[in-house]
């Protein structure tokens, strides 16, 4: 009964010990503890997280190894071991025990973080992108942020080859992604790569209109829209040096101003377009759409601004050769009077 005093007092003290950076005194205390098997899955736990603290990095990996072969609650010996392998590369039986916690906490979002990195790390790329897939939703504008993030992370801890592995994974979504070529030729300008990186610069000057065009489409505002795509391809604006797309960049803004319900603020992102670029259509229609939209809140008046920016848009389709585009005009006119006649 007194030994059991003594080891509880024994092991309070330890954590004062380490809290005072009296690591070897800590360290001894717990040897002792193990030594006569007190409380094994609390003193294995501790001294195992004190080994780590200590880069001790064999000795932590055993003492978490034993609470989880040999007590009862090993989920915190699981949680350990799974950042611990995660740290020294050991990437395989870092999946392996982020599964074993996903398995009673679904929700843990950090160890879903480690489970996705070691599948990176390890190029297991079909896995990665299956399990990226599975915890963001299929958007692939949230995937890339989280990489993004993950970049900017170990690029503070100067691991560029990480960097550059993490960047891998938006080119196989994203092909030719400006963001991504961005922080690429970053890295190689930090490793002393001056060509490789002026390379890199030189390419988003080639990629970025290509890239915003491909991803850009003009569609019908009531189409559901990703908010995080558009406000995303805002972002991108940072590489349009010239003002070449300072019209579609004005329409994504009426595009994310009608999202978050803001109409009136995206009434006057198109007009603003309009006023940029009077020769295209499709601002003229989306302010029709907008205008269409405003109507209907008791606004009668917007129906016939709605019909003429209609009109204009058909006029230049036709001057275009769209005639299926113009058609598609004359139907939304026809739909816009049968409504506002029928309300």
């Amino acid at each position: 009964m007194l030994e059991n005093i003594k080891f509880m007092v024994s092991l309070k003290s330890v954590d004062k010990d380490i809290a005072s950076n009296n690591f070897e005194l800590a360290l001894e205390k717990l040897n002792i503890l193990v030594k006569n098997d007190f409380r094994p899955s609390e003193t294995y736990l501790k001294r195992g997280k004190l080994c780590k603290k200590l880069l001790m990095s064999e000795d932590a990996y055993s003492d978490f190894t034993y609470v989880i072969e040999h007590c009862a609650d090993k989920y915190e010996a699981y949680y350990e071991r799974a950042f611990l392998n995660f740290e020294i590369s050991n990437f395989y039986q870092a999946v392996l025990d982020a599964d074993k916690i996903l398995a009673a906490n679904s929700d843990n979002f950090e160890v879903k973080r480690i489970k996705i990195l070691s599948l990176i790390y390890s190029k297991q790329d079909d896995f990665a992108l299956e399990y990226l897939n599975e915890v963001f939703d299929f958007s692939k504008y949230r995937i890339i942020q989280f990489i993004l993030n993950e970049v900017a992370k170990v690029l503070a801890q100067d691991e560029y080859s990480r960097g550059l592995r993490l960047l891998e994974m938006i080119e196989m979504m994203d092909n030719d992604n400006p963001i991504k070529l961005l922080k690429e030729a970053t890295i190689y300008g930090l490793v002393g790569d001056n060509a490789k990186q002026d390379e890199i610069l030189n390419k988003i000057e080639s990629a970025f209109p290509k890239y915003f065009i491909s991803h850009f489409r003009f569609t019908d505002m009531y189409q559901e829209k990703d908010l995080l795509e558009i406000c995303f391809l805002l972002e991108l604006s940072v590489f349009d040096k010239h003002g070449m797309f300072t019209y579609p960049m004005k329409i994504l803004d009426g595009y994310r101003n009608y999202l978050e319900g803001h109409i009136i603020d995206s009434k006057t992102c198109f007009e603003e377009a309009i006023e940029l670029n009077p020769i295209k259509p499709e601002a003229y229609v989306l302010l029709a759409q907008t205008l269409q939209l405003l109507s209907g809140y008791d606004n009668p008046e917007y129906k016939y601004e709605a019909e003429k920016n209609y009109k204009i848009a058909e006029d230049i389709y036709l001057k275009e050769k769209l005639p299926n585009k113009a058609e598609e005009m004359r139907r939304q006119i026809k739909h816009l009077n049968s409504t506002l006649s029928f309300n």
